[in-house]
């Protein structure tokens, strides 16, 4: 076996593309995914706390690592799946280990999931990751996707990415929910903790409007707490603030808008209920790194490459 450990790094997607010999196992990358053919191949597997979701299926071989200071073992004929901001250590791998990676941000999981996100909150954020066993032709949807996103030509490639990706995850969500039913993992809705309970409802209580409040005091008068306890609540169980949460869901509405409408920035800010057109504009460049036009312009280059 051998132990790959290191001090702890924050890593976001972008970071996966520096990682030595990234190039050679990094087969696609964007800023809401990254797909690594063969997790043996990065050479750095050294402490991590992640800020994407994971998703690695492991065909043979067994790999040994701390989730969350949790002792996590996975072997051949099993996925392993882990939310964001999770660290990440102790890594250890068999010679024959050989793992396929896919890196998700909270945003696409978000838009993928749509209505079964409840399923995945629960089943994930009171235990960090999840094992889930299954049969080696299961695999196949990974081989699928791996032929659309090499391919260059196809003018949605993004779309039928996304739509096959969407498969994967309905299939995991049956697989986690009937595992909810045979007492095998999660803990059942009524048996969730209060801070579990607060965490699910603060997140249906912002994905249900249209016009998100970016206020965290209104969403804390919503579940007769304080602000403070609600921050409590969300860095406890997910490792994010409430106002990271919020900010989530608004970028997901605004990247929606603009991919999807001809409405100017302008009439986006207002449908979404910002003061103003300054302000929306500092919002998302905040967030974007730039301004809604530039990010439209990125979104529609992508669609024709």
């Amino acid at each position: 076996m051998h132990d790959n450990k290191g001090q702890i790094v924050k890593t976001d997607l972008r970071d996966l593309a520096t990682l030595p010999q990234a190039e050679e196992a990094v087969t696609y990358n964007d800023d809401e995914l990254v797909i690594i053919d063969d997790l043996r191949d990065l050479a750095d597997l050294s402490a991590r706390k992640v800020s994407f979701n994971i998703l690695a299926a492991c065909t043979s071989g067994r790999m040994t690592l701390d989730v969350a200071g949790v002792a996590t073992s996975v072997c051949a004929s099993q996925i392993f799946i882990c939310h964001s901001n999770v660290l990440l250590s102790n890594f250890m791998v068999s010679p024959d280990f050989e793992c396929k990676v896919m890196c998700i941000s909270d945003r696409l999981q978000r838009s993928i999931l749509q209505a079964q996100v409840a399923i995945w909150n629960k089943s994930l954020y009171s235990q960090h990751s999840r094992i889930i066993n299954v049969k080696t032709d299961r695999f196949g949807i990974y081989n699928e996707l791996r032929y659309h996103w090499l391919e260059e030509s196809s003018p949605f490639k993004h779309e039928i990415v996304v739509s096959l990706l969407r498969v994967a995850y309905l299939e995991l969500c049956e697989m986690l929910m009937n595992d909810n039913e045979e007492g095998e993992s999660t803990k059942e809705p009524e048996k969730m903790s209060r801070t579990d309970v607060l965490f699910h409802r603060f997140l249906d209580n912002i994905a249900r409007r249209h016009i998100k409040k970016l206020s965290v005091a209104e969403y804390a008068d919503e579940l007769c707490i304080t602000p403070k306890y609600l921050s409590t609540i969300c860095r406890t169980v997910s490792g994010k603030s409430p106002t990271e949460w919020i900010s989530e869901y608004v970028i997901e509405d605004i990247i929606h808008y603009l991919r999807n409408t001809d409405l100017s920035a302008k009439e986006i800010g207002d449908e979404l209920g910002f003061p103003n057109a300054s302000f929306f504009g500092k919002y998302v460049r905040e967030h974007l790194g730039m301004s809604p036009n530039e990010y439209r312009r990125k979104l529609l280059d992508t669609k024709t490459q």
